[in-house]
């Protein structure tokens, strides 16, 4: 979570508030006149950020699968948009892997409760099949 600081205090207390952003994590958006002018974080969260921002900009690869990495300002967030499934970690690595968790946890679930699923899954095409036929009867 970031911090709000006038530009007046920023000024005064800089080197302060240098020191609790290198070594204390803390991140801080500087205002002038309560509206957002410059944002201060780590030089370490900086890089992270320009590597992420160079590549392939948001979107990456976990084993094969599409995924959409953001950062929230505190977290970042791995997802997909297939699976519906994601992952959150302090770092891109950390969120890949907890991403990585939830696919394989998945596919055990599906595995485990294949039969229960089918007849769920069947239920569920055959409503659409009728849904289906009476929008096309209307047109």
């Amino acid at each position: 979570m970031s911090r709000k600081i006038g530009i007046t205090e920023a000024r005064d207390s800089l080197s302060e508030v240098l020191n609790r952003v290198a070594y204390g994590g803390e991140r801080y958006v500087v205002e002038r006149r309560g509206k957002p002018l410059a944002a201060m974080i780590s030089a370490v969260e900086y890089q992270e950020l320009v590597r992420l921002l160079s590549g392939a900009g948001v979107s990456d690869e976990v084993r094969g699968i599409a995924v959409h990495i953001r950062f929230d300002g505190d977290n970042y967030f791995v997802s997909d948009e297939v699976l519906n499934l994601y992952g959150v970690g302090a770092s891109v690595e950390e969120a890949k892997e907890d991403y990585w968790t939830a696919v394989q946890e998945y596919y055990a679930d599906l595995s485990v409760n294949a039969d229960s699923l089918v007849a769920y899954l069947k239920e569920h095409l055959d409503f659409l099949r009728k849904v289906l036929a009476t929008t096309s009867e209307a047109t």
